[in-house]
């Protein structure tokens, strides 16, 4: 009866002690973009690209990620053939960040650095891009843009928020 009932006090102790022990969320995966505003004049936090943006950043497990930003609402070019000389296809230039490199995460400070290997616009090359994280869920995260690609603390600091769509 004792040896039964050890087991049992055992058994929920180990019961209770994986149910308690939950990992913190991790940042490696795809995420979705949910959500893009940054401050106006004001302070006042508005859509950047109204309420439905479209946006993919991916973090792998050996530290390399890649983020593509759209203003769902740019104007066609037709195809890209005929958009010589590229002046008329520079409003849809403007609705769109690329870029991909390498990140570090500071869990201390809560950030993300971005080192730039590659991105549409040239001279983002070479920087770093520094972004502050907070887990909303387990599934969802806010990123804050602290840097430009300067290195300068970001005006009208941007909100982007990012839902899981893989690990």
């Amino acid at each position: 009866m004792v040896s039964q009932m050890l087991r049992l006090v055992l058994a929920l102790l180990l019961i209770s002690a994986s149910a308690g022990a939950q990992t913190n969320p991790s940042i490696v995966g795809t995420w979705r973009l949910v959500s893009f505003v940054a401050a106006d004049s004001t302070g006042t936090y508005r859509p950047v690209w109204g309420d439905h943006p479209s946006g993919l950043i991916v973090y792998t497990a050996d530290g390399h990620m890649a983020a593509q930003l759209y203003d769902p609402t740019r104007a066609k070019v037709g195809p890209m053939a005929n958009a010589s000389p590229l002046a008329p296809a520079q409003p849809s230039f403007a609705g769109l960040y690329t870029y991909f490199g390498t990140f570090v995460l500071d869990t201390v400070k809560h950030t993300v650095a971005h080192h730039v290997e590659g991105a549409m616009a040239p001279d983002w090359v070479g920087t770093t891009l520094v972004r502050e994280y907070r887990f909303l869920t387990p599934n969802r995260i806010e990123l804050r843009v602290l840097t430009d690609p300067s290195g300068r603390p970001a005006a009208g600091q941007s909100i982007l928020v990012w839902e899981r769509t893989r690990r």
